[in-house]
């Protein structure tokens, strides 16, 4: 019986694979219309409906998968706020809003990244906003550590931004990157590439409001 089993199934295999192929050598056309996909936040309203829905009748894999959407369209909400709250220029460079993105690990905040970028000429300024573990575990190891400028490290040094504690970092591929730990699990990440010196990155990342932000994500 296994045998047979066996045997049935390869022959299943075999004729899905000899269909496949001749789909394949059939096709000699290729696409050139289509929009492609559109994406949109995740309706709360409505996924709390379903949630409330499904839980009254026991179908808890549906109420929490409709809980997590819920979430994720709160997040996705949250991170357009900021985004819109964010400067429309920081000396001189104006904002890219092909580049403004929104994403979330769906996992109640802690993965939720805020992302733009400012541009003109040969100069680069990107501001990250996260709740990422991963971002803060070496900016806090280093401040923790009370990691200073040494003549062993010339490229690292601690600052205070805004009354916040951070790390200032110099890349010679990368330029200048601001590290700023704030509330329990927050982080903002200002990259400047093609600045001249530490005051010209500090002066454009002056120009985010650190506090303005941790108030929209409820940080304490």
């Amino acid at each position: 019986m296994v045998e047979k089993i066996f045997k049935e199934d390869e022959k299943k295999d075999q004729d899905n694979a000899s269909q496949g192929n001749n789909t394949s050598s059939e096709s000699s056309m290729s696409n050139t219309r289509g929009s492609g996909l559109t994406t949109s936040a995740p309706d709360v309203k409505e996924n709390i409906k379903q949630a409330e829905t499904a839980f009254a009748g026991k179908n808890y894999g549906q109420a929490r998968y409709a809980v997590r959407q819920a979430m994720l369209g709160v997040e996705m909400e949250i991170g357009q706020n900021i985004l819109d709250g964010l400067p429309e220029k920081v000396e001189g460079l104006a904002k890219d809003p092909a580049q403004d993105k929104v994403t979330s690990g769906n996992i109640g905040f802690v993965g939720l990244t805020i992302e733009r970028v400012y541009q003109s000429n040969d100069q680069e300024l990107r501001v990250t906003i996260g709740n990422d573990a991963a971002l803060l575990t070496g900016v806090n190891m280093y401040l923790s550590a009370g990691g200073t400028t040494s003549s062993t490290d010339q490229n690292h040094k601690q600052i205070t931004f805004k009354s916040y504690r951070g790390v200032l970092e110099y890349d010679e591929s990368s330029g200048y990157t601001l590290s700023v730990p704030f509330g329990q699990t927050s982080i903002l990440i200002v990259n400047g590439i093609n600045f001249s010196s530490e005051q010209e990155i500090m002066k454009a990342a002056e120009n985010i409001d650190i506090d303005k932000i941790k108030n929209e994500l409820g940080e304490q």
